[in-house]
């Protein structure tokens, strides 16, 4: 029986990416500057919660590529699957990509709105990815049972892949994972939504 990995390497990739919206934000939110120094803190920091929150949706892309990709090896085990045989809980494994949809299109606008003056439109792309996954995790139970790619649903909004687009998104991770760099995977983002 073949074998395919259930994380194909993003783990070394995510070095910052996980909690550190919150973390940033709330280290933010939290100062008792002046209005006037914290609308300027806000104007250096919106650029880096832009670049955090492209890195933090490029890891969930890259999930969903991921699974297309291994989802059409039929048959085959999957290895390494830290889920396997743990206890499913919805909220839990929901919790991080539903708060990034809840500051994309409401925190962030918001914040801006008060310290700019300026109006904060969420990347549709973005929420599309987050929903998309979100749909993902709760359609295959967090993983918890899933031992072989057969097993693997993707939600209905994923687009069929041909043999070509299939290698397209393999050849992409392979770029993002030697570059260390998970921004690349949203070259073949149209691949699949």
């Amino acid at each position: 029986m073949e074998k395919v990995l259930f994380d194909p390497g993003y783990s070394s990739c995510l070095y910052g990416i996980s909690d550190s919206i919150e973390f940033v934000y709330s280290a933010f939110h939290d100062s008792t500057l002046p209005l006037k120094q914290k609308k300027f803190q806000f104007s250096l920091l919106l650029p880096k919660l832009k670049i955090m929150l492209r890195k933090n949706t490029a890891f969930y892309l890259g999930c969903l590529l991921w699974a297309c990709y291994i989802s059409n090896v039929k048959n085959a085990e999957i290895e390494d699957n830290p889920c396997l045989d743990e206890e499913y809980n919805e909220e839990e494994s929901i919790r991080e990509p539903l708060y990034m949809i809840d500051f994309l299109k409401e925190k962030l606008n918001k914040e801006t709105k008060f310290y700019l003056g300026k109006t904060y439109v969420a990347p549709l792309e973005y929420v599309k990815i987050l929903e998309t996954y979100i749909d993902f995790i709760k359609l295959n139970r967090g993983f918890a049972n899933t031992k072989n790619t057969d097993e693997i649903i993707l939600p209905k909004n994923i687009k069929t892949q041909s043999a070509k687009t299939l290698t397209e998104i393999k050849t992409q991770i392979d770029k993002a994972l030697e570059a260390k760099d998970l921004l690349k995977l949203f070259n073949v983002y149209s691949l699949i939504l």
